[in-house]
């Protein structure tokens, strides 16, 4: 049971949640059993008797009881992110992200059984299965694309081309809705879903604040509020906001779809610009959000919600109560919001979820019983938070279900570059470092700091034997470069240990996946024309880290800029330190603000494409 000192941490003020738009929901729905399949995929579901969660970290699935206590372990693959179940037929879906395929998992008599795995496209991600268990639908980081599967056999029935950084997908209840959603793109995809054919997906922009375009007097009150997202530094304005890290997309009631993710203004529009703070201004540049898609096609109602989980990461919905749960991944707590897919939404209760060390929450599912169900990443216990109501939530936890991978000093790292509402590391504990950074890779901003426009960096892959750091090679060593890092963002400080431990964290990271090769000849062309001579990009960009750590006078606004690692160069635009080439064919072409590197825009079409087909393997 939950101490008194957790109860007591209890989350309690309404003016934490704000409805910034008019709701879009409607009628209250209609539904009495819950679905038996998973709509939504997550590292988390429900079972009858039970839980069945994929623990990231160790790479095992394991299977609980009611109490919390594990009745199976498998072991799968470590960064296995999601899986969905079918409890009709008794059995789910585990992706692994690192080995292409889905693993078909049998839960007869309580079990776990490895029965075969299918396929898929270049690291796997989101899946769901539609509503009849016959299809699941699965999202590829690299290779960018939605694909459906045949849960019969495996084989593949369509798939369709997604922006980059596609993460969570959602079905519909009825089975006539699919929704993605992205890391960097500032918006969702959304289609309606065909058996046999791949879907016609809609880009649906989430929306950005109201209240601050009105007080810049950019737009009038009357006006449809979609963000305009930049693809280059050159076209960033003050005060415009950028939707990021939308990991989750699930349908809600009234075929709504609600979507988590963060707002970011890189550059801020508060007249005296403030030298020290991420986005030169004096207010946090990240709010926490959720979007409500009204089901509509063409133009759909968004409504937007201002939270305060940080990193929300994590949904679970109880369709029978119509009452959505959120959890924040950063600030390990939880927002119940009643009524959720009606006019009438409210806010139920928000809590911490505490009481046995940090969480890091990463997944939620709602029991048969209505208990809310938490797995939590950084300590691998599972959480049950009862009660209806702000005064009668209550906490239970299981103990440790796994051991973890990591190192003591890898796992501390983890914990402190994911926390939120800490002081010592960012300015009122308004940012983390993730809140730049998810699963550090890079939000495709380009942040006003210390009067500079600068490109968030990626660092999975990037960080051991790259130094010096920063844009301009001014930090000779990662201890450095992180204390100078927060110092930046307005914390507190974090000691040396804290360091150590951040780096621990940094340097253990694997390098982005790159796409699929489609052209292994195109693909030898281009690395060769990259080491000759006359082009001249292996001169700075040679060894293991493709970067030679020297410092050039070819910025603009820097005397010198460092020479930067191409590792994951599909995975990290945009380019140059303040992100002013939006892709790697402007970069190729010169059409950046950097000039004098290489002697690449004199090559003709042919040349040019085999050498972007190399560069994408990077």
């Amino acid at each position: 049971m939950e101490t008194p000192e957790a109860r007591s941490k209890l989350l309690l003020r309404p003016e934490r949640f704000a409805l910034l738009d008019p709701p879009v929901g409607g009628a209250p729905p209609r539904v009495t059993q819950r679905a038996a399949v998973t709509l939504a995929g997550g590292p988390l579901a429900a079972l009858a008797d039970g839980a069945l969660i994929i623990d990231a970290d160790s790479g095992r699935l394991i299977r609980t009881d009611n109490a919390g206590a594990v009745r199976a372990s498998l072991a799968i693959a470590r960064d296995a992110p999601q899986l969905a179940v079918d409890r009709g037929r008794e059995l789910a879906y585990v992706v692994d992200r690192a080995g292409d395929r889905i693993h078909v998992v049998s839960l007869a008599g309580g079990e776990l059984r490895r029965l075969r795995h299918m396929a898929t496209a270049a690291e796997p991600y989101g899946v769901a299965l539609t509503p009849d268990g016959e299809r699941l639908l699965v999202t590829a980081i690299a290779d960018r694309r939605l694909t459906a599967y045949a849960t019969a056999g495996g084989a593949e029935m369509w798939t369709a081309a997604l922006a980059a950084e596609p993460r969570g997908v959602g079905v519909s209840r009825d089975g006539g809705q699919v929704a993605v959603g992205f890391l960097t793109s500032g918006a969702i995809a959304r289609a309606r879903l065909q058996r046999d054919t791949a879907p016609r997906f809609e880009r649906i922009p989430l929306p950005q604040t109201r209240a601050r375009r009105l007080m810049m007097g950019q737009v009038d009150s009357g006006e449809q509020l979609h963000p305009a997202v930049s693809a280059s530094a050159a076209q960033e304005r003050p005060g415009e906001s950028h939707a990021r890290a939308a990991f989750a997309v699930a349908f809600i009631g009234n075929g709504i779809a609600v979507v988590p993710h963060q707002l970011s203004t890189p550059h801020q529009a508060e007249g005296r610009e403030n030298a020290g703070s991420y986005g030169g201004g004096a207010s946090p540049p990240v709010e926490h959000r959720l979007a409500f898609v009204s089901a509509e096609t063409g133009f759909p109602r968004v409504a937007a919600v201002r939270i305060t989980q940080h990193l929300p990461r994590a949904l679970a919905y109880d369709e029978v109560r119509d009452r959505l749960y959120v959890l924040g991944h950063g600030s390990d707590s939880v927002l119940a919001l009643a009524d959720a897919s009606q006019g009438s939404i409210q806010l139920a209760y928000e809590r911490a979820v505490d009481g046995a060390g940090e969480c890091g929450a990463s997944g939620a599912a709602v029991a048969d019983d209505g208990r809310v169900l938490v797995w939590c990443s950084l300590s691998r216990r599972l959480a049950a938070i009862s009660g209806q109501t702000a005064t009668d939530t209550a906490v239970t936890w299981s103990s440790e279900l796994t051991r973890t991978s990591l190192s003591r000093d890898q796992l501390a790292g983890r914990s402190l570059f994911r926390r939120g509402s800490d002081a010592s590391l960012s300015m009122g504990g308004a940012m983390a470092c993730e809140s730049c950074h998810p699963e550090a890779r890079t939000d495709g901003l380009s942040w006003r700091i210390e009067a500079r426009t600068l490109q968030t960096p990626l660092l999975a892959g990037r960080v051991a034997g790259t130094h010096p750091f920063k844009w301009d090679g001014g930090d000779p060593t990662l201890d450095r470069s992180l204390a100078n890092t927060v110092r930046r963002l307005g914390g507190s400080g974090v000691d040396r240990k804290q360091r150590r431990q951040l780096a621990a964290f940094l340097e253990s990271l694997p390098r982005p996946r790159a796409p699929g090769v489609r052209n292994p000849d195109a693909v030898a062309r281009g690395k060769a024309l990259f080491a000759s001579r006359e082009v001249g990009c292996a001169s700075c960009h040679a060894g293991a880290r493709l970067t030679d750590r020297r410092k050039y006078p070819l910025a603009t606004d820097m005397a010198e800029s460092d020479t930067p690692s191409l590792i994951g160069l599909a995975a990290s635009a945009p380019y140059f330190h303040d992100g002013s080439a939006a892709t790697l064919e402007a970069l190729l072409t010169d059409r950046g603000s950097v000039h004098g590197m290489g002697r690449t825009a004199e090559l003709g079409n042919d040349d040019m494409a085999d050498l972007l087909a190399y560069l994408e393997t990077l």
